[in-house]
């Protein structure tokens, strides 16, 4: 199992937990599971192009809404554990940006997108997958 994969797992039960609380999700614009997510956008990694669950979109749009639905994910699942649901808007960032194998796999994917023929791809990379103020922070960027 993936690291990605493996951490989308573990987080599960406090999403659940938190949307049980909350009452709703913001997570589900893509129309996949937290798991589902997790094998599409690392299938950009292993693949280059992964297969196209939602034919009704372009794949790089529905990438972007994977994106979306990956990051909101995670911030619903760890904003619902004991000592985290006031956590301003930095902290999550840090969080996501330095501890995750989410944020590690988006700076790759990020990074492999600058090579692929899809339709898109890059646009969706460059704009909207990593903020610009974390680029910086990437393990692959050239120093």
């Amino acid at each position: 199992m993936r690291p990605l994969q493996r951490e989308i797992r573990q987080l599960r039960t406090w999403y659940d937990l938190g949307v049980a609380g909350r009452g709703r999700t913001t997570v589900g614009v893509s129309g996949m599971t937290p798991e589902d997510l997790g094998s599409f956008i690392g299938d950009f990694l292993d693949a280059g192009t992964p297969a196209h669950p939602r034919p009704d979109l372009p794949l790089a749009t529905l990438f972007r809404f994977a994106v979306e639905d990956l990051k909101s994910y995670y911030f619903e699942a760890v904003t619902a554990q004991p000592g985290r649901q006031a956590v301003d808007s930095t902290v999550l960032a840090d969080w996501f940006w330095r501890e995750t194998a989410a944020g590690r796999v988006l700076f790759a994917v990020h990074d492999a997108c600058q090579r692929s023929d899809v339709p898109g791809i890059q646009v969706v990379a460059n704009n909207f997958l990593i903020p610009r103020a974390r680029t910086a922070e990437s393990p692959y960027a050239m120093a």
